[in-house]
């Protein structure tokens, strides 16, 4: 069974003006390749060759693709809000037609679980201990209601989509009826607004007020919007009542969420709020093994730390460069180095060559209390190269969070001990003596630059 021609001839359409928009590399690459599984006026889904090849676009043609789409099938009346999905399509099985319900024999699903995202490919680190905790009990026992409402935040990129999705996946393969739904607020927004408009915002409320498992990722856009945050008090007040459970995510506290009613912020503080910080070094180099293993990517391990060296706030930015080397190694066959790396990191996030390497925090502190680099760096202990060497070490360990151990091997390969001891000594200076907590605070400002 064949498409509609009108669903054809937009598709069409839709791959000549990609086309249009892009060198001829990338059109062989991935243009070329793109097959349409699905359409709905509220839904389209494309599918790609394998998991990689769609990440990769996602993270780089996501919104170029749904600008051409919302131009090349107007005559198709299609939701300016459409949601666009892109799945993996099997070469070797036969191309399903556009409104078949299923998809390489996977149910759609409705409850908006995407099922890439489990605990199992979670990296939890010291920067999101307390929040995972809390994700496997919630997960693990619905019912319990220990923690009601769950209020994970933290900065863009750290994990707080994948963890609220791991969620409900536990919550959905051990607790068998449980009716779950995962949405967030721009969609729950869409949703109130098409139910005032077309009166039937009853049956908005009825989606949401007889469900076990609430998941609303990225509260905050609820900012201003008077209607939709009423809407969604009732249906928070009645599923708590009820003692059905809700997890919410943001970018920070409920109380640094500006215009959102008083009641709601009260009611988020009153259950367990949880953060996400920024990984740490070895967190990241943990990251990016673990998706290179998922992979099977040809990454060494100097390429490994100097990503994890460079990409230190942004879970995503990190996956985001796995995925275009990928590309590079996969469909273009380049090898992978460090200077393909480099150019990888300028190119797609703006990063160069990093000046706060422990190399240069060293030579810069040296000069400033002038000592050589070679006493920093030989086990000397005169008071003036001691103290000089303990500030370096601190000062490394606060710009660039390298792990003890790591910062040691840059100082001559001193032990963790050395480390941990020469940052502890240094915070006490800070404390009690005000002259070197200025040079300090210079010298980090300095470099921060």
């Amino acid at each position: 069974m064949n498409p509609p021609e009108n669903i054809t001839k937009s598709w069409n359409n839709f791959i000549t003006s990609i086309k249009e928009n892009l060198d001829k590399d990338e059109i062989e690459a991935w243009v070329n390749r793109l097959l349409l599984i699905r359409f709905q006026t509220d839904l389209i889904i494309i599918g790609g060759v394998n998991q990689f090849f769609c990440n990769w676009i996602k993270e780089h043609h996501y919104k170029l693709l749904k600008d051409h789409l919302l131009t090349c099938f107007t005559e198709l009346q299609l939701d300016p809000e459409f949601d666009l999905v892109i799945q993996v399509w099997k070469q070797n099985q036969e191309t399903r037609p556009v409104n078949e319900e299923r998809i390489d024999g996977e149910k759609l699903s409705e409850d908006g679980l995407n099922p890439l995202f489990h605990f199992n490919n979670f990296v939890n680190g010291s920067n999101s201990d307390i929040a995972y905790a809390a994700a496997v009990a919630v997960g693990d026992n619905v019912q319990d209601n220990k923690y009601n409402p769950l209020f994970i935040c933290g900065d863009v990129g750290l994990g707080k989509t994948h963890l609220i999705q791991a969620i409900g996946i536990r919550a959905k393969t051990s607790q068998n009826g449980l009716r779950i739904q995962y949405t967030n607020s721009e969609r729950f927004t869409n949703e109130v607004i098409n139910g005032i408009r077309f009166r039937n915002i009853q049956d908005v409320r009825n989606k949401y007020r007889y469900i076990d498992l609430l998941l609303i990722d990225d509260i905050q856009f609820l900012e201003n919007k008077e209607s939709t945050q009423e809407e969604f008090f009732h249906i928070f007040n009645e599923l708590i009542q009820n003692k059905k459970q809700i997890i919410i995510t943001a970018d920070r506290y409920p109380r640094e969420i500006k215009n959102l009613q008083e009641r709601l912020v009260n009611r988020f503080n009153s259950g367990m709020v949880a953060r996400i910080g920024k990984p740490d070094f070895e967190t990241r180099v943990a990251i990016i093994r673990n998706r290179v293993e998922q992979m099977k990517v040809p990454l060494n391990e100097e390429i490994i730390d100097f990503i994890a060296d460079s990409v230190k706030t942004n879970v995503r930015d990190i996956l985001g460069i796995l995925i275009h080397l990928e590309a590079s190694w996969s469909l273009l066959s380049q090898d992978i180095t460090i200077d393909s790396t480099k150019r990888v990191l300028k190119d797609v996030l703006n990063i160069e060559d990093s000046p706060l390497t422990v190399e240069n925090i060293i030579k810069f502190v040296c000069g400033k209390f002038e000592v050589k680099i070679s006493d920093i760096m030989s086990d000397k202990r005169d008071k003036e190269i001691s103290k000089t060497r303990q500030i370096a070490m601190y000062v490394s360990r606060e710009l660039t969070g390298l792990s003890f151990p790591v910062i040691g091997k840059h100082f001559g390969g001193k032990n963790h001990t050395t480390v941990l001891q020469a940052c502890k000594k240094t915070k006490e200076w800070l404390e009690k003596d005000p002259e070197i907590n200025q040079t300090v605070t210079t010298i980090i400002r300095d470099l921060s630059i």
